[in-house]
């Protein structure tokens, strides 16, 4: 880089701020957030936070603080903050103006999600950001979405937005509640919203990679959905047997042992082609039936998967983007819940918060994973935004 090109970024700025707070007072939290954001061209502010905050102080002192920037955020399972994993915080990011340009839209009310009406408002989206692009549309474009972990819309409105996306990559998280499974909520001009889905298109001059992945390696033993509510995600019997006596069984563990952990450490998938995509157990039901996080229906076949290391996983995919963009500065990260609980069960819990803070990750623990028109489990999901271009205008 020549020297007037490393002056001309030098005058405008950072592309990208980030910071986060633990404070367990929503408003000093908001505050302290909004301290370590401050730039002078802000585009657009995303943040994650704890659901034990006080939502309504919260987004009103966001909402006075940031005043006209759009702010988007959500509620989690966890936060990955600048310090690591940082659970019971707020966290975030703020995109400038000299280097983004950002459209957002929000799908309220998902309980009676139109495919055409969403794909329609993206479309919409696209026209407004066209006529201000800083770079062309197609290679230097993304579109984060942020989703109520507690809708069960997901697979609809992920397959209504990448259609209308037309090839711009998609990822994003459903808000969580820390296993709760009672109120998970995004947030979107001034106010907090129960299902609903937020989006955000970006176009920008900052090299950027998407990554989606997970570390877990397929066994032989298999189990087939034989009865199933899709529309609830339960699965009612594997191998005509009720479904959590005949997971249990296949696991090796006792129905006593079912909970977050014992699904965390024993994963399911569903094999499409050559690829697995994980199927994460949500929670027992009395009935013995099992709810999951994602899609599950009647003939789906569920292999038993295995730890194929976690940790080194996350890093050889970071050093391949790595080589590919240069260093980071900034991974908006949606991970899964099931990771940060299995490494907690592991005892690779620090070193995986270390990992992600070597890589400037920015982002939660998730409800389900959201990569083009596909809703999964289990994975690291995210986009790398690397080092800003002098020339971006």
């Amino acid at each position: 880089m020549t020297a007037v090109e490393k002056q001309r970024l030098n005058e405008c700025g950072p592309a990208v701020t980030y910071g986060g707070s633990d404070n367990s007072n929503a408003i000093k939290a908001a505050q302290e957030l909004y301290q370590s954001l401050a730039m002078e061209r802000p585009a657009c502010v995303v943040f994650f936070c704890c659901v034990d905050y006080d939502r309504e102080e919260l987004g009103d002192t966001l909402a006075e603080l940031f005043g006209e920037v759009p702010v988007l955020g959500c509620t989690t399972a966890g936060e990955i903050s600048p310090m690591g994993l940082s659970p019971g915080s707020i966290t975030g990011f703020c995109l400038s103006a000299d280097h983004f340009v950002v459209e957002t839209t929000l799908l309220k009310n998902l309980a009676t999600f139109s495919e055409r009406g969403a794909y329609d408002t993206v479309k919409e989206m696209m026209q407004r950001i066209e006529s201000r692009a800083i770079a062309p549309m197609a290679y230097n474009s993304f579109a984060l979405s942020l989703l109520d972990g507690m809708s069960i819309r997901e697979e609809l409105v992920l397959s209504a937005l990448n259609e209308a996306l037309s090839g711009i990559p998609l990822v994003g998280g459903s808000a969580g509640d820390n296993l709760h499974f009672r109120d998970t909520h995004v947030y979107y001009d001034k106010q907090f919203f129960s299902n609903a889905a937020a989006i955000i298109l970006v176009n920008t001059t900052c090299p950027f990679s998407v990554l989606s992945g997970h570390h877990l390696v397929a066994e032989k033993e298999k189990m087939v959905v034989t009865k199933a509510d899709p529309a609830k995600r339960i699965a009612h019997e594997l191998n005509a047997e009720p479904a959590a006596l005949e997971y249990c069984r296949v696991m090796d563990i006792s129905l006593d042992e079912l909970n977050s952990e014992s699904y965390a450490l024993h994963p399911l998938s569903v094999q499409v082609g050559e690829n697995f995509f994980a199927r994460s157990i949500q929670q027992v039901n009395d009935d013995m039936s099992l709810t999951f996080f994602c899609a599950i229906d009647t003939g789906i076949v569920l292999t038993k998967m295995r730890d194929g290391g976690l940790v080194a996983e996350f890093e050889r995919r970071m050093e391949e983007v790595v080589a590919e963009i240069g260093e980071p500065q900034l991974v908006v990260g949606y991970d899964c819940i099931h990771r940060r609980i299995e490494a907690e069960g592991k005892g690779i819990y620090e070193e995986l918060s270390a990992l992600y803070q070597r890589y400037k990750v920015v982002g939660f623990n998730t409800y389900g994973e959201h990569c083009d028109a596909m809703h999964v489990n289990h994975t690291f999901t995210g986009v790398v935004i690397g080092e800003a271009s002098a020339f971006s205008s």
